[in-house]
């Protein structure tokens, strides 16, 4: 896929261009990863905050030309078959959070390296992992505010991404 870069890094980074990364980076994490195949996802390009999250979340924060935060949210029975298939076995809660961790980076880390690439250099923060029923996130500065979700055959739970940020 090829992704045309804006002129200037000061120009405004599309939301389209972040959900076609998304929809390119999400999938390829995955199946390299946990040998799961999610289906890209169709995605919202002004997504509604304050939003309510359930299961197991990855954070990333982003500084620099773009400033914001990733969120790579899997419901709890997702999450669980994830961290088996990728370790291959049943794993431990410490296990199941690690593995989101780890996923959520390498996600943030193909967006931030196309968005490097646009132009729009910029450093992550490690990955931070919250767990609940009720996960209340919002980005009220936030000037793109991106989420899509990403469904996997067999499975009724979907992997959603969220990106709030700003330029």
């Amino acid at each position: 896929m090829n992704i045309v870069p804006p002129s200037p890094p000061e120009a405004k980074c599309p939301s389209s261009h972040i959900l076609d990364i998304l929809n390119h980076c999400v999938p390829d994490v995955m199946k390299t990863m946990v040998g799961m195949s999610p289906l890209p996802g169709v995605g919202n390009e002004a997504a509604p905050h304050p939003c309510r999250l359930q299961g197991v979340t990855g954070s990333i924060g982003l500084s620099g030309n773009v400033a914001g935060i990733v969120y790579a949210n899997f419901p709890e029975p997702l999450a669980k078959v994830v961290a088996e298939k990728t370790l291959g076995a049943v794993p431990s809660d410490q296990d199941i959070v690690d593995v989101v961790a780890e996923l959520t980076n390498m996600i943030t880390g193909n967006l931030k390296s196309r968005l490097c690439d646009m132009g729009y250099n910029c450093t992550l923060s490690i990955p931070t992992v919250v767990r609940g029923d009720q996960i209340a996130v919002s980005a009220k500065s936030a000037t793109i505010s991106v989420a899509d979700e990403f469904p996997f055959d067999g499975m009724s739970d979907l992997l959603s991404v969220k990106v709030f940020a700003t330029l």
